[in-house]
């Protein structure tokens, strides 16, 4: 199995910038995702550029922050000057048919232009709280990565659930899968083709939940069902810090904790035992242009 360690929320804040940086020069992690949309995306940039060995792709955001587009290109999505506040917001308007995927595929080429103003160049892409996957915007994700050459983009939850699971995380992992394929159902041919498939590890524990021993039982249980050769462990690392805490606390992270996983000096042992391989979405994306 190859490994991919992925840090979400590259840009939110200053502190969790700090925290991905730490994550990168000290520890296992190699790729982050970059939210256009959020207050410290320029800092978290300009950094991505001076640290070429950070793989860096695109977190697609359609909630919580401030836009790209004019609000009014856009007036489904929003709450006031900002996306719907939270996930279960945006799916309710969604069910309710007030919330226009027209308008949610527009805003999100337009934030595929601001990572080219960036500078960066993606190898991936994902989203925030996993919004990519809906249903008419799904389609248009996976259409604009291949126009890209980007053959990575999250769709597979692959936590596997036991029964301390059957709770409500374990629940919306369950409605998530559902919507992601029905969402996939819409892709074009060529689309499905070319997008490389991979398990991404970290929904169930996400926000600083998942332990050095417990992610290591997770990757034993998916290696015995399923072997899959490419898994990601979506991960939130990040400092302490009050500002972010002050925004971002309704959330429950705790992004210390992803920190401390991730540069776990016990961490690369275990998992060259388990004949596991730590690389990144850039390397992978070589080996299949090659």
């Amino acid at each position: 199995m190859k490994l991919v360690f992925h840090a979400d929320d590259f840009g939110l804040s200053p502190a969790v910038n700090a925290g991905i940086l730490e994550a990168h020069a000290r520890g296992v992690l190699r790729s982050t995702s970059l939210m256009v949309t959020a207050d410290a995306a320029a800092e978290a940039a300009e950094a991505a550029r001076a640290t070429p060995s950070l793989d860096v792709g695109l977190h697609l955001t359609l909630v919580e922050e401030r836009p790209v587009l004019p609000g009014e290109r856009i007036p489904s999505l929003l709450h006031g000057e900002r996306f719907w506040p939270r996930h279960g917001a945006v799916a309710l308007q969604y069910l309710r048919r007030r919330w226009d995927p027209a308008e949610a595929r527009a805003e999100l080429e337009a934030q595929w232009k601001r990572f080219d103003a960036f500078g960066l160049v993606a190898s991936h892409c994902d989203g925030h709280q996993h919004l990519h996957l809906l249903p008419g915007v799904f389609p248009a994700v996976a259409a604009e990565a291949r126009r890209r050459g980007v053959r990575f983009v999250r769709s597979r939850l692959g936590d596997p659930l036991s029964a301390r699971d059957a709770s409500l995380r374990g629940l919306l992992l369950v409605a998530t899968h559902g919507v992601a394929w029905l969402a996939a159902r819409g892709l074009e041919p060529a689309d499905r083709d070319w997008l490389v498939p991979f398990t991404t590890l970290g929904f169930l524990r996400a926000g600083g939940a998942l332990t050095t021993d417990s992610l290591l039982r997770a990757l034993d249980r998916l290696r015995r069902r399923s072997a899959p050769a490419i898994a990601e462990v979506m991960l939130h690392p990040g400092r302490p810090d009050a500002e972010t805490e002050r925004r971002y606390g309704h959330w429950g992270y705790r992004w210390e904790n992803d920190l401390a996983l991730l540069v776990d000096p016990t961490l690369p042992e275990a998992l060259a035992r388990r004949g596991i391989e730590v690389t990144s979405f850039r390397e992978l994306a070589a080996g299949t242009a090659s």
